[in-house]
């Protein structure tokens, strides 16, 4: 990488934001319209071909150009594919960053395929900080630079005016639950911080404004939303958000509530947070995490819930009218063959009410306890387990994708 002039007066930041990231570049658009550092023109190149046409046609005279990569676990081999793709370090004449769940939980990693800077845990903060240091020609010495956790999420926009970066809207950050294979409890903490109930309808009225009308949250769990723990549900502050964003769109859009980007865990699924989904929400499925139905693996894994808490949750859905899409991970480190057989068992029993199985293959995620336990082996019954559900309609996922990762 060629050292950056002093005289540098603008950065030209280019967001690689195929479908999957979409939501963490529409924060950080919305971060830097709060606090332009750096003067920054942001380019979105949404696939592999725009990017590196993007790409090529900087730097720009008098500007330092920034390519800017967020990404899970799962596309890390894309990633660096694609970096293969782009002028060798010695010959480049712009920066190289990453941030995002994989880049944050293995730093040292994300280094090593070629990236100049890596941002560890939130962006709102360190990016424009970073951006600002570039323009005036004094980029940091650390390689790693560790984000600031914002106090409060109402500090900064989930969305971009400026520059017409729309989504699902971030309310919750946090989970208390520490579960072993899951990035979220230690990249974001495990005390859930909520962006305020009028903060959000203010959000949705812009958005509803523009003729945006479809309104859906990302958040660990959409029952826990203004719970202080995450853990005890708070029912009033539910009802003011479904409430509120009902009022808001009325009957010309449509509201959905633990659904994609978000899901629900299944003790907080009750008479009460249902019939306010059914109320005020127009989905008619719910996602509820479980990933086993073996009590052993739920407590190996940290869960802090029961297998008679997923069946419970899976029949008072049918009760209410919606159909539930259940999270399993299959390969959970030191899973048996009598663990797999009670989820199969279990999965039998929930299908009559209406589930269908969303399912994943367990892979180490950086960063968490379980980052470096080799997944258990997939047999060929587990395989055929799965194959045939999907076939019948009653599976789905990324399962097989999730596999060739560990490979």
């Amino acid at each position: 990488m060629k050292k950056l002039k002093s005289e540098a007066r603008g950065i030209d930041l280019v967001f690689y934001c195929p479908k999957e990231n979409h939501y963490s570049f529409n924060a950080l658009a919305g971060a830097l319209e709060k606090n332009p550092a750096g003067a920054p023109r942001l380019l979105f190149a949404e696939n592999k071909a725009e990017f590196l046409k993007t790409a090529g046609a900087l730097p720009r005279k008098g500007r330092a150009a920034v390519l800017a990569f967020s990404f899970f676990t799962s596309q890390k081999n894309d990633i660096r594919v694609l970096l293969e793709k782009l002028p060798s370090p010695k010959s480049r004449n712009f920066t190289l960053i990453a941030g995002g769940a994989h880049p944050s939980g293995a730093p040292g990693e994300t280094l090593a395929m070629g990236f100049d800077y890596v941002f560890q845990g939130e962006g709102e903060i360190s990016l424009p900080e970073f951006l600002k240091s570039l323009s005036e020609g004094t980029p940091p010495k650390e390689k790693i630079i560790k984000g600031k956790p914002l106090s409060c999420l109402d500090t900064y926009p989930p969305v971009s005016l400026k520059w017409g970066r729309f989504g699902p809207l971030e309310i919750t950050r946090g989970c208390p639950f520490a579960c072993a294979y899951c990035q979220t409890s230690f990249l974001f903490g495990v005390k859930p911080r909520h962006r305020g109930l009028e903060n959000t309808l203010h959000y949705v009225r812009l958005m509803n404004g523009r003729g945006l009308r479809y309104v859906r949250f990302i958040t660990p769990d959409a029952f826990a939303y203004g719970s202080a723990d995450g853990r005890k549900i708070n029912l009033e502050a539910v009802k003011g958000l479904l409430e509120g964003t009902r009022a808001i769109i009325k009957d010309r859009g449509a509201l959905f509530f633990g659904s994609f980007p978000s899901e629900v865990r299944p003790e907080h699924v009750t008479k009460e947070t249902l019939a306010l989904t059914r109320r005020f929400a127009d989905n008619k499925r719910l996602v509820i995490g479980a990933q086993s139905a073996s009590p052993r693996v739920l407590k190996a894994i940290h869960r802090g819930h029961s297998a008679d808490d997923i069946y419970n949750a899976v029949e008072l859905c049918a009760k209410y009218g919606f159909g539930a899409d259940v999270d399993f991970i299959f390969g959970l480190p030191g899973e048996t063959e009598k663990d797999i057989e009670e989820t199969f068992s279990f999965i039998l029993q929930i299908l009559p009410s209406g589930a269908r199985i969303h399912a994943h293959t367990f892979m180490p995620l950086p960063g968490t306890p379980f980052e470096n336990k080799k997944p258990a082996p997939l047999t060929k019954k587990t395989e055929k387990f799965i194959r045939d559900l999907s076939a019948r309609g009653q599976a789905f996922g990324q399962w097989e994708k999730q596999r060739a990762v560990n490979t």
